[in-house]
C-alpha cells in the first residue's frame, strides 16, 4: 500500500506534466521582482503590500503546495475518466436506469441527484468525451469549460482532489478549491442545479432569460457556450 510519503513524492512528479495551469494559477505567491511591467502595472496598493508581506518561508510553502495540486489534479483527471468508464460499463449490463443505480456508480452518483433517471448510456458517453476533452486542457492550456456539462465535469473532477487530499493528507492550501473555481470556471450557475430549493427552474424559460443563465435541462447540457466548441460526438 502506497504510503503518504511516497504518493506525495510521486504526486509531485507527475504533477510536472500539467503543464495547463501557471503555478500561480495553482496559488503560487511570487516575488514582485518575478512579474513582468505589464503584470507589475496591473497591481494595486493593497496587492503590493500584500506581496512584499509574503516571508521566504511562506512564499516555498506556496511554491510547494502549487506543485502538490497540480499532482493531485494529474492523478483525479486519471481517476475520473477511469472511472466514467466503469460507470459507463456498468450502466450497459442493465436493461433500464434508475436514481437507485446512479446512486451505486462512481462519478454520476455526483451529479445532480433529482435528474439522475434521465443518466443513460448515451448520457454517460457524451460526458465522458466532454470530461476527457476538459482534462485535455490541463495540458494543452486551460480554457474555461465549453458547456454544462463540462462544469459538472469540472466539479467532479474537484471533488476527487478532495477525496485524495482526505486519502492521503495532502498538505494543499486551505483554499485551494475556490482559487481553482475562480480560475477555471466562467461562472457557478450549474450549482444550481444541486439545490432543492431551485427544483425545476431549468424549466422556467422566464426565470432562466431574467438571469441570464445557459439552458439547464440535461439535453441542452452539452450545447456550447457562445463561440465555444466541444467535441463532434456530443452531437
Amino acid at each position: 500500500m502506497t504510503s503518504e510519503k511516497e504518493y506525495v513524492d510521486h504526486a509531485l512528479r507527475v504533477g510536472e506534466g500539467l503543464t495547463g495551469l501557471s503555478l500561480k494559477q495553482l496559488g503560487f505567491e511570487p516575488r514582485l521582482e518575478d512579474l513582468t511591467a505589464d503584470q507589475r502595472r496591473l497591481l494595486g496598493d493593497d496587492d503590493v503590500e500584500w506581496m512584499e508581506s509574503i516571508t521566504p518561508e511562506q512564499r516555498d510553502r506556496s511554491l510547494f503546495q502549487a506543485k502538490l495540486l497540480a499532482g493531485a489534479l494529474w492523478e483525479a483527471s486519471g481517476i475520473l475518466i477511469d472511472q466514467l468508464f466503469e460507470d459507463l460499463f456498468s450502466l450497459r449490463k442493465l436493461r433500464t436506469v434508475d436514481r437507485e443505480d446512479i446512486a451505486n456508480t462512481f462519478v454520476l452518483s455526483w451529479l445532480p441527484p433529482r435528474l439522475a433517471q434521465k443518466y443513460d448510456v448515451r448520457f454517460v458517453q457524451s460526458f465522458l468525451v466532454v470530461a476527457a476533452d476538459m482534462t485535455g486542457a490541463l495540458v494543452r492550456g486551460w480554457s474555461r469549460p465549453s458547456c454544462v456539462a463540462q462544469e459538472l465535469a469540472l466539479r467532479c473532477l474537484l471533488d476527487q482532489v478532495e477525496i485524495l487530499e482526505d486519502s492521503y493528507e495532502l498538505d494543499l492550501a486551505d483554499d485551494w478549491r475556490g482559487k481553482l473555481e475562480e480560475q477555471m470556471f466562467e461562472d457557478m450557475d450549474s450549482e444550481m442545479l444541486f439545490q432543492d430549493a431551485m427544483d425545476g427552474f431549468e424549466n422556467d424559460v422566464g426565470l432562466n432569460m431574467q438571469l441570464g443563465l445557459a439552458p439547464m435541462n440535461v439535453e441542452d447540457w452539452f450545447e456550447p457556450f457562445n463561440d465555444a466548441a466541444v467535441p463532434p460526438f456530443v452531437h
